[in-house]
């Protein structure tokens, strides 16, 4: 509208109705202004004379032209959905079909329990993504995001062929160049003591994977060298393998150089393997008890640790195995690697004061209470009226979850898990423990594998104790003398004194010889935590019988870590210091 064509001829004003009633600056430039945003007014509020208002029309067209746009991209992504769902279940080459299936595996689903409610199976089952599974026995988890990436062009790897063999370009860190199968087999120690700590290996620690001893494959091999390298840790001290192989003048020198050597052969089977690109169950398991190795001997972990979880996430551990079709046997593969992963990464998280947890099962079901065996003949039923050769495991997971919440509630304010409850999770673990090891006096005497196992879950349940109750205990120390602090006190001594009881059963007792890995490692810290704690109370202590008691058992304990300072670099650095406390 020109000037002329005003009625009168009269100039419009330049700023907008809202900043002229009141008075106020306008910043002219656009609607809303700059003022009338700041004043939390819309574009219908600013107004210019000689323009119209925003009608509802106008919006609404342009809220249509969105609606219509959006409608569209979301028909699309249903289309591409649809293209995926239905070329993976009309596919008989689809790589989500696992070869276990073509075997008699495919029928024992029924007998170990099926697919659980939480995951029905439909068609959409498979939009987790896929398990490609190659001739060579590796496995490649491919995310259905990676696959709607293949459909709209990006450039992807060719998800149809092998895993490729010549990418000599990269090792597995610090391993030196990949050794030949023949250099690596050369590295095995001569057949009976290789049979003899296999054997060791299986009665001591227990089976906590199943593998097929006829897939002789180099990630195979690299289990086979980790196994020998944990087994040499629970020899007996006079035991030949140790001076025929190891050629040292120590006990401790020839498992420490023997174990270090079967540890190195290992990670090189996986350099061969190429496990930077390629992946197997036999692999993984493989890093993991690498990874559980080098924790027992103090040795840095942390790294590898992180390489391990990336490497079980690339192979589609951290979805539930029923989710793809996979057969029983490769269903609890999967769940007990992902369990020991977790356990370790919590383990390590929490030492070196990370509270973020890691890798969580995030839907992934614990594995099976159940024996090696039974899962093989498809002849399970939980629960087992004894313990199995997942019990210790599963009950490990539990206390190593508690032990994360413990820290959190150590170190953060305010804590999310009061101590009362948390001490009501670490009750139940240990009602669980006699209920699953059957402590009545008319049962069965249980297999010494499955004793240490209980003495050692006991040991751990009471470390908890003492570090839940630590701050209160501290406080009565410090003179805060009232009825939760004296309490704490009370459980802090109970603990102390049986932690201390089990460390110089597993030690003393003749059956347990074989657990001195233990007892030396881990046993001993839990054990000089609690003599700490007791030497502590006897700076306080009132209780002359009380005093007199704990005397006692200091002593006894001083003793034992005498007894494996010559096998445990912790124990002789921890006689010393309980010396002076004492």
């Amino acid at each position: 509208m020109t000037a002329s064509s005003r009625p009168g001829g009269k100039r419009l004003p330049i700023s907008c109705q809202a900043c002229r009633t009141r008075k106020i600056r306008c910043s002219r430039d656009g609607r809303p202004c700059q003022t009338c945003v700041r004043r939390g007014l819309g574009a219908q509020d600013c107004v210019y004379l000689g323009q119209p208002r925003l009608s509802s029309e106008n919006t609404l067209g342009t809220d249509s032209a969105v609606q219509t746009k959006l409608l569209a991209r979301i028909r699309h992504l249903e289309d591409l959905l649809q293209k995926q769902t239905s070329s993976q279940l009309c596919d008989p080459h689809s790589p989500l079909v696992s070869p276990s299936l073509t075997g008699s595996f495919s029928d024992l689903d029924s007998a170990i329990g099926g697919v659980p409610a939480e995951y029905p199976r439909s068609p959409l089952l498979s939009c987790v993504g896929t398990l490609q599974t190659f001739a060579s026995g590796h496995v490649r988890y491919l995310p259905l995001t990676s696959q709607w990436r293949a459909s709209s062009g990006d450039s992807l790897p060719d998800i149809n062929s092998e895993v490729p063999f010549d990418d000599d370009d990269v090792h597995f860190p610090s391993t030196g160049s990949a050794a030949s199968r023949g250099e690596l087999l050369a590295i095995l120690p001569p057949s009976r003591y290789c049979d003899k700590l296999k054997d060791v290996y299986f009665r001591v620690f227990s089976p906590q994977f199943c593998h097929d001893p006829n897939s002789v494959t180099t990630a195979w091999i690299s289990l086979l060298f980790i196994i020998l390298a944990i087994a040499v840790t629970a020899l007996h001290d006079d035991d030949p393998i140790l001076s025929d192989l190891g050629r040292q003048r120590t006990v401790t020198r020839n498992m420490s150089v023997l174990s270090s050597r079967y540890r190195s052969a290992a990670l090189r089977c996986l350099s061969a393997d190429g496990v930077l690109s390629r992946h197997s169950i036999n692999s993984l398991q493989s890093l993991i008890l690498i990874s559980y190795a080098r924790i027992h001997h103090g040795l840095p972990t942390w790294t590898l640790l992180g390489f391990t979880h990336h490497v079980a996430t690339s192979m589609g551990c951290h979805i539930d195995p029923d989710r793809f079709t996979l057969g029983p046997i490769e269903r609890e593969e999967r769940r007990r690697a992902w369990a020991g992963l977790t356990m370790l990464y919590t383990s390590q998280s929490i030492t070196y004061g990370n509270l973020n947890p890691g890798p969580s099962f995030r839907g992934v079901q614990l594995p099976l209470d159940v024996n090696d065996v039974d899962l093989l003949t498809g002849t399970v039923s939980e629960p087992a009226p004894s313990p199995t050769q997942m019990t210790y495991l599963l009950l490990q997971h539990k206390l190593h979850s508690i032990s994360s919440l413990i820290t959190e509630a150590l170190f953060t304010f305010p804590p999310r898990s009061p101590v009362a409850q948390l001490e009501i999770e670490i009750l139940s673990v240990h009602e669980i423990c006699e209920r699953r090891y059957q402590l009545e006096p008319d049962s069965e005497p249980l297999p010494v594998h499955h004793l240490a196992n209980l003495n050692i879950l006991y040991s751990y349940i009471h470390q908890l104790i003492l570090l839940l109750f630590r701050p209160a205990l501290c406080r009565y120390l410090q003179g805060d003398i009232t009825a939760e602090t004296c309490i704490a006190r009370a459980k802090c001594i109970a603990s102390a004194k049986t932690s201390l009881a089990i460390h110089q059963t597993l030690h003393n007792s003749p059956g347990f010889a074989s657990y001195t890995w233990y007892s030396s490692t881990l046993g001993s810290f839990h054990a000089f935590h609690a003599a700490v704690t007791l030497c502590a109370m006897l700076i306080y202590s009132d209780d002359q019988y009380e005093s007199t008691e704990i005397k006692e058992l200091l002593r006894k304990s001083l003793d034992v870590f005498t007894s494996i300072s010559t096998r445990s670099n912790f124990c002789s650095k921890a006689v010393p210091v309980l010396r002076q406390l004492m």
